[in-house]
């Protein structure tokens, strides 16, 4: 496996960037497919809680 820089921080961790590492990042953080992120993202816009929502992922609390 390739030796990667720094691991990825979202610059806003309210907000999901499309990038790959990002998505990488983001679906091990919420425990899914980084295609499903991706797809709530494009639906939903990038705000970390509507795609939570929209994934079912979480809740109040």
């Amino acid at each position: 496996m390739a030796q990667q820089g720094a691991p990825y921080t979202p610059p806003d961790p309210t907000m999901i960037e499309v990038q790959p590492q990002a998505l990488d990042f983001w679906a091990r953080t919420l425990e899914t497919n980084p295609e499903r992120i991706r797809v709530a993202v494009q639906k939903v816009g990038p705000s970390l809680e509507k795609v939570k929502l929209e994934l079912g992922i979480g809740g109040a609390g």
